[in-house]
Order: C-alpha cells, then structure tokens, then sequence
C-alpha cells in the first residue's frame, strides 16, 4: 500500500480500542455498567491533556449542553490516573492506556468514542533489534477488550 509520504508502506491494524470512563472508587455512578455523557455533567473531572481526542470530546460536550468542570489537567497518563483513584474527579481513556488493575471503568456508550491502533512500518528496512521487538510483541498479543 502506498502511505502518506510516497513510499510503500505495511499496516497492521489493531481492533478498534475504545474510551472507558475511569471513576474513583467511591464514584456514585460506579455500579452503571456504562455511561453516557449526560450521566457526567456537572461531575468532578480530571482532563487529559494529551488526549487526541480531546477536542472532539470536548465540542461533543459543547453540542449536548454537558458542563464539564476540570479539577485537574495534565498532560502526564499516571498523573490522571493517580488523580482519579485519589478521588479527584473522573477521566476519558483510551481502554488499553489504563494500568492500575483495580481501576473503575465503565465503557462511554452516548456517544461511543473509539479508535483504530495500526503499527505502520516500511516493507524491506532493516529495523534495530529494539523495534524489532516491538513489532513482534504488538503482532502477537491478544488484544480483547476489556469486559465488564
């Protein structure tokens, strides 16, 4: 296939991933199976600030008259995740960029935010022992969803 930049380019493309809402652990709306957007107006929120979908989320919002009021930004994963444990307010993540096991996440269904995962690489070149690796481990693992 012929990518962006004029060159023969190999996609492999991923399941689509989709954006859970990550809550504290003594959020109310953590027994709802999943969440729509309306279900988090006016709630504490924990903003991503390096969210490539932040805009999008945001003018979604905007449209459907919900109030989001940040009480946290940062652009660091961790940083929101450890805010959002601590009981700060709630966050958008892509499924798979959550790591703490004990995580409350409930799948955003109104609307549902999703993205495609592809790992593009360049048919013939020789590629260091390091991306090398990195190719072979994200073409053999399982990438289910999460569930439930």
């Amino acid at each position: 296939m012929r990518g962006r930049f004029g060159r023969t380019q190999s996609e492999h493309t991923r399941p689509r991933e989709r954006y859970v809402v990550l809550l504290p652990p003594d959020h109310p709306l953590r027994e709802r199976n999943a969440l729509e957007l309306r279900d988090l107006s006016g709630q504490p929120y924990v903003d991503r600030l390096s969210c490539e979908m932040r805009e999008m989320v945001m003018g979604v919002c905007a449209d459907m008259g919900v109030k989001l009021y940040a009480r946290f930004r940062s652009e660091r994963e961790d940083w929101v995740q450890a805010m959002v444990r601590g009981g700060i307010g709630f966050a958008f993540m892509p499924e798979y960029s959550v790591t703490h096991p004990d995580s409350i996440r409930r799948p955003l269904v109104d609307p549902a935010v999703d993205r495609t995962i592809s790992l593009i690489t360049v048919p013939g070149r020789k590629h260091s022992p390091a991306v090398a690796a990195f190719i072979r481990t994200v073409r053999m693992h399982k990438w289910a969803s999460w569930v439930g």
